[in-house]
């Protein structure tokens, strides 16, 4: 089964991803340390939602389609 990677070049896609790049850029850039962390959950109507707290909370609704299960998106036939 092919996974649809389209949902990866959405708008909201996009924007999560240039706000890991900006609190990563920030973490190097500052002398002390930093923590952060990433939860996501499975909404209905084919979203999901992703949670990045990283000293503040940034919250991101996904569309989404067709997600492999966990471990069928690797199997070998």
């Amino acid at each position: 089964m092919e996974i649809d990677r389209s949902m990866l070049e959405s708008a909201s896609v996009k924007r999560l991803k240039s706000q890991l790049g900006a609190i990563v850029d920030e973490y190097l850039l500052h002398d002390g340390w930093g923590h952060m962390e990433l939860d996501m959950k499975i909404l209905a109507r084919q979203q999901k939602e992703v949670v990045v707290k990283a000293g503040r909370e940034y919250r991101y609704i996904i569309d989404f389609k067709n997600a492999a299960p966990i471990g069928k998106g690797s199997e070998n036939k």
